[in-house]
């Protein structure tokens, strides 16, 4: 995709902006190009009443506006946060997976569910009910949590990054302990046992480090179609990155050169001027130096083999769950590089 030369304007209305962020967005790859657009559009009609936070989210939007104007530009880091933001393994998706993933699915046996059937139709008096209002625990937020299924993926999760420590970046922190009375000490100061309370909040503690290292699994579609980019199916034109249109140009001649903007150079030191035009910044601006002084140009396409070897990055990172539907046993699958050597 050819570099996006136009200059971005000092300060643009909200509607503006939305559109220029819409816009780049549109040059994504197509494959997690819908999650990143859908979370843009969600968050900008949510916050479109006025109030203190205004001038800070138009900064950030602005900030959003520059990372992508990079990425489409050939910026890889950029591009590495967003593949893994696309698909769930850093940010807001993963936040979102995860929170889908830690309920309880249900009783695993008809016994199990008559009981808590009639554990749910017994009635309850007034003076019950207020005191269990009153007594709601601390720190009791992972016993809502499904935890046999989550220390399941945990356990699966510090084998794969074992593995895959070689060929790939983890995403986020790895795992280094499973066990959740990790903090939890043996005797108090006072030498007796940890009280309830102690053992809750040393518990929650661990569990509020361990969720931040987790990763979710992805759906059954979207975890295959990261092993198919993984074997490069992105050279397909259903995945292919999409090319950028041309600017709209006027008919009349524009070689003349733009008046020399000298209030510009009286009222503010030079190096803020200059700065966008610096080899950081050329990819998120879209300004340049033009004169015999001209920093080099930058790459302005990622190549399809670096798209294919993070996918594959990606896709050992990402695990798939699925349920026997018999024994409502769970079993994780995680991604694999497979042997390119040929067999004839």
């Amino acid at each position: 995709m050819p570099v996006p030369w136009s200059p971005v304007p000092a300060s643009l209305p909200p509607l503006s902006l939305y559109r220029h962020i819409l816009r780049e967005v549109s040059y994504l790859p197509p494959s997690f190009r819908a999650n990143i657009a859908d979370a843009i559009r969600h968050r900008f009609h949510e916050n479109r009443a006025h109030g203190p936070l205004v001038n800070t989210r138009l900064a950030r939007g602005r900030k959003v506006l520059r990372a992508l104007r990079a990425a489409n530009s050939g910026d890889t880091s950029v591009m590495t946060k967003l593949v893994y933001l696309g698909f769930g393994r850093t940010g807001f998706m993963r936040r979102r997976l995860l929170s889908e993933f830690v309920k309880h699915q249900g009783p695993s046996d008809s016994k199990t569910l008559d009981a808590l059937l009639d554990k749910g139709e017994a009635p309850k008096s007034d003076a019950q009910e207020t005191v269990e209002h009153k007594r709601k625990p601390k720190n009791d937020f992972f016993v809502r949590w499904d935890q046999p299924k989550l220390f399941q993926l945990l356990k699966s999760q510090r084998q794969q990054q074992g593995s895959a420590k070689l060929a790939t970046s983890w995403p986020t922190s790895p795992l280094k302990s499973i066990d959740q009375d990790q903090f939890v000490p043996e005797k108090t100061i006072w030498g007796k046992p940890p009280s309830e309370i102690l053992l809750r909040a040393k518990r929650a503690k661990w569990w509020k480090l361990t969720a931040a290292k987790m990763l979710p699994p992805l759906g059954r579609g979207e975890w295959e179609l990261l092993g198919q980019l993984s074997e490069g199916a992105q050279d397909s034109e259903k995945w292919a990155v999409p090319q950028r249109r041309r600017v709209a140009q006027t008919v009349q001649s524009t070689d003349e050169p733009a008046p020399w903007d000298w209030r510009a150079h009286a009222s503010t030191t030079v190096d803020k001027i200059e700065r966008p035009k610096s080899l950081y910044n050329q990819r998120r601006s879209g300004q340049r130096h033009k004169g015999p002084y001209e920093l080099r140009q930058r790459k302005d396409k990622i190549p399809a083999r670096w798209f294919r070897r993070h996918y594959i990055r990606t896709w050992l990172s990402t695990p798939n769950i699925s349920q026997n539907a018999n024994t409502l046993r769970y079993s994780i699958s995680w991604g694999k590089v497979g042997s390119r050597v040929p067999t004839d």
